[in-house]
C-alpha cells in the first residue's frame, strides 16, 4: 500500500511551474533544477505536454521512467537514458539564435526590475557572502524566450534592488520578454508597470504575500487560485523522488 504524500508548498511550486510548459517549446534546464526537473515530468506524464526537454547533464530527451532525484540535478545518473545528447555548447549556441523558448532559473536575490542575484550578498570587492556565482546566467538571460525564476518568498529574497545583477531582468523588460517569478507562495509576472501576482496557491494570503517582500508587488485583477496537485500528480512527483529530497531545498 503506498503513503499518500499531503502536498507542501514545494509541491504546488512543481504544479505552478509544470503549468508554464507549452507544448511544442525546447525546454532547458540548469545546475542545480531539482524543482524544474520534476516540473518538467509533471508536465510531460501528467498534462501530456509534448516539448523538447534539453538537459545541463546534456542529455536530449531523457526517458521519463528513468529520471529520478538526486541531490544534484548535474548528475549524470538523474537522467540516465536518452534519446541522444546535446552538449551544453551547441545549446548556448541555440539560445544565441532565439531557440530556447524556456529555461528555469534559481536566484538568491530578485528585485523589482526583475534582475537576480547569484554571485554575491553585499559589496562585490567586500561582500559579506560569496555565492556559487551564475554560472551562464549573465549569457543565457537576455536570450531566453521565456524565463521562470524560483526562489524563496521572503524579504531576503524579493528585494528592492539586487547587491548584484548576475541576471539582467532589467534588458529583459525593455525587450518585452516573458519574466516570471515562482516562489512558495505564488507566480510573479514582470511588467512594465512592476511586479504583478497573478497566481495565488490555495491556502496562502495576498495581504501575507505582499508584506512578506521587500520589493513592491501589484495585484491582479484576474488573480488565479492554484489548488492543492491532486493524487495523480502527487504520485508522478513522489515516484521520481522517493527520498522527499526536494523538500530539503527550504521551499517547505
Amino acid at each position: 500500500m503506498s503513503i499518500q504524500i499531503k502536498p507542501r508548498p514545494t509541491d504546488f511550486m512543481i504544479k505552478c511551474m509544470a503549468e508554464l510548459i507549452n507544448n511544442g517549446e525546447v525546454v532547458y534546464h540548469g545546475l542545480a533544477s531539482q524543482i524544474p526537473v520534476l516540473s518538467m515530468l509533471l508536465a510531460r506524464e501528467v498534462s501530456g505536454k509534448d516539448f523538447i526537454w534539453l538537459s545541463v547533464t546534456e542529455a536530449y530527451m531523457p526517458l521519463s521512467e528513468t529520471v529520478k532525484f538526486y541531490l544534484s540535478s548535474g548528475d549524470p545518473f538523474s537522467e540516465k537514458y536518452s534519446v541522444g545528447v546535446v552538449p551544453t555548447y551547441e545549446v548556448f549556441d541555440l539560445a544565441a539564435q532565439g531557440k530556447i523558448d524556456l529555461m528555469f532559473f534559481g536566484a538568491a536575490q530578485i528585485d523589482e526590475n526583475g534582475n537576480t542575484n547569484l554571485s554575491v550578498i553585499g559589496s562585490y570587492e567586500k561582500p559579506k557572502v560569496r555565492l556559487p556565482g551564475g554560472a551562464a546566467t549573465a549569457y543565457l538571460f537576455p536570450l531566453v524566450k521565456k524565463i521562470v525564476v524560483w526562489a524563496h518568498h521572503d524579504k531576503r529574497t524579493l528585494v528592492r534592488k539586487v547587491d548584484f545583477i548576475t541576471g539582467q531582468g532589467w534588458l529583459r523588460i525593455k525587450n518585452r520578454l516573458k519574466l516570471l517569478l515562482c516562489t512558495n507562495k505564488g507566480l510573479i509576472e514582470y511588467t512594465d508597470k512592476g511586479p504583478l501576482l497573478k497566481v495565488i496557491f490555495e491556502n496562502e494570503d495576498i495581504k501575507d504575500i505582499t508584506e512578506n517582500a521587500d520589493m513592491r508587488i501589484n495585484v491582479s485583477d484576474e488573480l488565479y487560485y492554484l489548488k492543492a496537485p491532486n493524487k495523480k500528480e502527487m504520485k508522478v512527483i513522489q515516484y521520481h523522488d522517493p527520498l522527499g529530497l526536494r523538500y530539503k531545498l527550504g521551499y517547505g
